[in-house]
């Protein structure tokens, strides 16, 4: 991003972290793991408000691959302008090249590989294109666990339909919202790789977000 981008995004991570102190029981675990440089950052999703929440933890702007955020032309214009990742159905076999050229260029992206939303504390599938991302800039994976209770959450009555497929708007404004960062991950990989090495790695992070979520609720929710 550029100097007024830039500026433009820390103005709007201010605003994000104002309204967290005043209306959310925000909690944050482990941002000491987080290291230097470029980085994938992979959540499981929970809700439609995810990256309003997780953004602010980070120290730097972060490239989000989004989905169905994009089917609006407003939110498009907006998230074009903070160069963020239209990972809609016209642009999916662009998304890998695009987070690669960003994490070249030194800067992280962030991504939820379930793709939408699950209920609170379940895992759903994992789709491989972190595995491909990974292979091609062997930037550090950090997994993050992201975990509030039902009943911080409300769903709008609104939904929007891409390719026949309809997602839910579920949100948190109020209540606990947790997050919890686990160690960066480096997983062996080929240099050419398949379908079966890139299915391996995705069950990998997915595993230690299940146990970063697992903490949250056995240890520290509610702490």
């Amino acid at each position: 991003m550029d100097l007024v981008k830039r500026t433009l995004y820390r103005s709007m991570i201010g605003v994000l972290k104002i309204y967290q102190r005043l209306f959310l029981d925000f909690r944050v675990w482990g941002r000491e793991l987080i290291p230097p440089g470029p980085k994938i950052y992979v959540t499981n999703h929970i809700t439609s408000t995810d990256p309003n929440w997780v953004l602010p933890v980070f120290a730097e702007p972060v490239h989000v691959i989004i989905g169905p955020g994009y089917q609006s032309k407003v939110t498009a214009w907006i998230f074009d302008f903070f160069e963020q990742i239209n990972a809609m159905p016209d642009y999916r076999k662009t998304v890998v090249d695009a987070a690669v050229r960003y994490l070249q260029k030194g800067e992280s992206i962030y991504t939820a590989p379930e793709g939408d939303i699950q209920e609170p504390f379940q895992l759903g599938h994992f789709y491989p294109g972190v595995a491909r991302i990974y292979r091609r800039t062997r930037a550090p994976i950090i997994p993050i666990a992201l975990v509030a209770p039902r009943s911080a959450m409300s769903e709008w009555p609104m939904k929007i339909v891409v390719d026949g497929r309809v997602y839910r708007y579920i949100m948190v404004f109020r209540g606990p919202y947790c997050v919890n960062v686990g160690e960066p991950f480096y997983p062996d990989t080929t240099d050419d790789g398949g379908s079966e090495e890139d299915q391996r790695v995705m069950e990998e992070i997915k595993e230690r977000i299940r146990l970063l979520v697992d903490d949250v609720r056995t240890n520290k929710f509610w702490q």
